[in-house]
């Protein structure tokens, strides 16, 4: 069996234009190998087959990438932009996942494609012998660590998809890294009302330069909202709130824009774990991060003011801490009242593919 490779990008793509914010979720791959006898896509086959890790242990003949993981991303990168609308102020690509996936051949008089047992052309290149004898061993292997709280050894809870795992014993959030589990501050609103499931945010604050947007005050004057600055001190420090669940890109924009404008007040509140439901929080703080400044572009106003300088824009040393906020439940949605925030269920379901 021949594995012929691909990079796969996954992700949302979030584009400034002159008629607004465009946000759309992309799942492309193409080649990782410059050849003419094979398909340039894996098509939708990575979206809707199942996928398994290659390991040391998987048999066939791998081809080696001659197309490097950073010309890979500016491949991708230039095609999404080739028939967008121009001019394109500013990108982010938020949950983007760039992955080497294979895909099976054979040969058998002709090369045939090994998941649909057809062929791909109708003869054998004479060139093709070359494109197979640069094949590799696969080495990388994926690394499990035991979901086993570091704090008191009890067991961590989470799906599947989580970026987040709680210890609902010693009431501690954790993340994972490349070396194990690292401990993670966390806050749950109980202000916002006693319900009995509870929803993840970010609350991010970070340096920014090219633009003033450190207290309350200059995010009031950049959004053009003068009444948010009443009732608070103006110099109390600005924060950005991103939904620490996956939702569509228009929902997140949405969400990040109710939040963003309350600026809720997490002093005080209690440090221990919400009862009732908890819905995990599957958005990375690192993906969550790369839509600062498409939250920026959101706020300002007049966007044709601030789109041109957009990339001029610079946030550093992000800081966050996740904070529960709880909602009530009927049949269809998660609702905040003080917040005038609903979240359908269903959006929350279809997230989880992407």
């Amino acid at each position: 069996m021949i594995y012929f490779p691909y990079w796969r990008f996954k992700g949302i793509l979030f584009s400034c234009l002159n008629t607004g914010i465009d946000g759309r979720f992309v799942d492309v791959s193409q080649q990782a190998v410059t050849s003419k006898h094979f398909p340039f896509s894996a098509g939708i086959r990575p979206q809707v087959g199942k996928l398994t890790f290659a390991t040391k242990k998987s048999e066939g003949r791998f081809l080696r990438p001659d197309i490097t993981y950073t010309d890979a991303i500016d491949l991708f990168k230039g095609s999404l932009t080739r028939f967008a609308p121009k001019p394109i102020y500013h990108q982010s690509y938020v949950g983007d996942v760039l992955s080497l996936m294979y895909a099976p051949f054979f040969v058998l008089g002709r090369l045939f494609d090994a998941v649909l047992n057809k062929p791909i052309n109708k003869g054998i290149p004479q060139d093709l012998a070359a494109t197979l004898t640069a094949t590799e061993k696969i080495e990388n292997e994926t690394r499990f660590f035991p979901t086993i709280c570091p704090a008191c050894g009890w067991d961590l809870d989470g799906e599947k998809d989580a970026s987040v795992l709680l210890c609902k014993n010693c009431q501690t959030a954790w993340q994972p890294t490349q070396k194990g589990f690292a401990k993670l501050p966390f806050v749950c609103l109980t202000n916002m009302g006693q319900y009995r499931t509870s929803l993840p945010f970010w609350r991010i604050t970070a340096d920014i330069d090219g633009i003033s947007l450190d207290t309350v005050a200059d995010f009031a004057r950049l959004a053009n909202i003068p009444y948010l600055a009443k009732g608070k001190d103006s110099n109390t420090r600005f924060h950005f709130w991103v939904p620490a669940f996956k939702v569509r890109a228009k929902m997140l924009l949405t969400i990040s824009r109710r939040i963003t404008i309350a600026q809720l007040d997490t002093d005080g509140d209690r440090k221990i774990l919400p009862e009732g439901t908890i819905v995990p929080a599957n958005l990375p703080v690192t993906e969550a991060v790369q839509t600062l400044k498409i939250i920026i572009a959101e706020f300002a106003k007049p966007a044709k003011n601030y789109f041109p300088y957009l990339d001029q824009i610079r946030i550093t040393s992000p800081k966050a801490l996740l904070v529960y906020i709880p909602f009530n439940e009927d049949h269809h949605d998660f609702i905040q009242p003080k917040l005038n925030l609903g979240i359908g269920k269903r959006l929350l379901a279809l997230a989880k593919k992407f």
